[in-house]
């Protein structure tokens, strides 16, 4: 190759992108920062997009507005990070995209000065306290209309039901709209209703509970409700699963977070067909027919499923092999199962799920299962996977001498390193003799060290 051809820069563009596809990689982005004044500028530019506050934070005084000038996310992660803010009350963020909030407790009762973060720029803002120096909605109303997505979760002074709907209403860009569990005192029938109304709303998250009393009073009179919300995330009582879910037609990612046990979910998310995250949290001990958890059969569409434990477990004694088949032999596209409902399946069950769910890439279902019938199946059955979380392994039936239990273990979780050839992280949580003696010698077979 001609040496002055192999020396030319890289165009700006190319250079660009490198460093982008090294964003992770801070090391790398560093050592890129001292090849030339070029490359400099470009690597500080990504290497100062989504610092760690600490990092920002130890820079010399003169240095530290250059780089919040790069700046487009911070996250003040807690106590700690909390502390800085007195430290960047000086400097501009004029990129700044996205900011996290959490709470802390400055000393001497003080309040926080945010109007440094409230830019232009900013798109989504997560707020948890603690109370503002400044009027904070004022501030993103008058200077924010790229705003496309809010979490409140702190009732600072001043804020109100009549406030927050006059802030929606006054911010036009916002496209998302989340309000935990500190502010359940603003979510109304009022607040309810508007929201129904909001058409250009995409993503709702409310950690009220919601009656079916609520929504069908919230939805009165409101033609096409939550028309276009695709992202929703509610804390409700089992009878009012059905009226919200009726109207959000639209919905793809959806999490309930069922407080009572009177009312299975399932049957009503069957209609859902666009759903590609489902995400179902109980709140109490319930029984589900196998019926009922037949109805997520026709979500064909779902990537993440997740039926997890909120105080207790959801039972299904008669789900059958055969059932939970049924199930997921169409969710081609699947890619994360949390399965925590007690039942009683076999292999054939976790087998089948190789079979039909090619992309599955996380898997975690209770129960004990025998998994040396995998002996006999073509290899891999599961290409994707990274992490495989089961209750038991059960030992092959022999003579229980501990030499062939360890080596029973051994043969194991090398025919589980076959099947799944890139898992990282094998979990079998009743740890068991036979259980742990499976996990130690995966570990050992390949290498991986995590916490189990």
């Amino acid at each position: 190759m001609d040496q002055a051809h192999s020396s030319r820069p890289l165009l700006p563009e190319l250079l660009r992108r490198v460093m982008e596809y090294l964003s992770d990689d801070r090391a790398a982005l560093r050592s890129a920062v001292l090849v030339n004044k070029t490359w400099a500028a470009v690597a500080i530019t990504v290497l100062w997009q989504k610092p760690p506050v600490s990092a920002l934070a130890a820079c010399s005084d003169d240095h530290r507005q250059l780089y919040a000038h790069q700046v487009r996310e911070l996250n003040f992660g807690g106590p700690n990070d909390g502390k800085q803010h007195s430290r960047f009350r000086t400097l501009e963020f004029p990129k700044l995209r996205c900011l996290t909030i959490d709470y802390y407790a400055p000393g001497d009762g003080q309040k926080l000065w945010l109007g440094q973060y409230i830019q232009p720029s900013l798109e989504e803002l997560r707020f948890y306290g603690p109370e503002p120096a400044e009027d904070l909605l004022d501030l993103l109303e008058t200077r924010c209309r790229r705003l496309r997505s809010i979490t409140i979760d702190y009732a600072f002074e001043g804020i109100s039901t009549e406030r927050l709907l006059k802030f929606f209403d006054r911010c036009r860009s916002l496209r998302s709209i989340c309000l935990p569990s500190f502010m359940d005192a603003f979510v109304d029938d009022q607040m309810l209703a508007y929201l129904a109304r909001h058409r250009a709303l995409e993503g709702l998250e409310l950690g009220k509970a919601i009656t079916s009393e609520m929504i069908e009073k919230a939805l009165r009179g409101v033609e096409a409700p939550f028309s276009s919300i695709r992202r929703l995330a509610v804390r409700v009582s089992s009878n009012a699963v059905e009226p919200f879910v009726t109207v959000a037609k639209s919905v793809t990612n959806l999490l309930l977070m069922v407080e009572d046990n009177e009312l299975s979910p399932l049957p009503f998310v069957r209609p859902l067909k666009n759903l590609t995250e489902l995400e179902i949290l109980v709140g109490q001990e319930i029984i589900w027919p196998g019926e009922d958890l037949l109805a997520l059969k026709g979500l064909t569409n779902l990537r993440n499923l997740r039926i997890c434990l909120f105080e207790g477990p959801p039972a299904s004694p008669t789900l059958t092999d055969e059932e939970f088949i049924q199930i997921f032999q169409n969710m081609s596209e699947l890619e994360e199962l949390v399965f925590h409902v007690q039942c009683k399946l076999s292999a054939a069950a976790i087998t089948s799920l190789g079979v039909h769910c090619r992309q599955l890439a996380s898997c975690e279902v209770f129960g004990s299962y025998d998994l040396h019938t995998w002996s006999i199946i073509e290899r891999p059955l599961f290409p994707q996977l990274r992490q495989l979380d089961l209750s038991a392994a059960v030992p092959e039936e022999r003579e229980s001498q501990q030499s062939s239990l360890t080596e029973d273990a051994q043969m194991l979780a090398q025919l589980i390193v076959e099947h799944a050839p890139n898992l990282e992280e094998l979990y079998l949580q009743d740890h068991d003799e036979f259980s742990n003696k499976v996990v130690a010698a995966f570990k050992a077979q390949t290498g991986n060290e995590y916490n189990s």
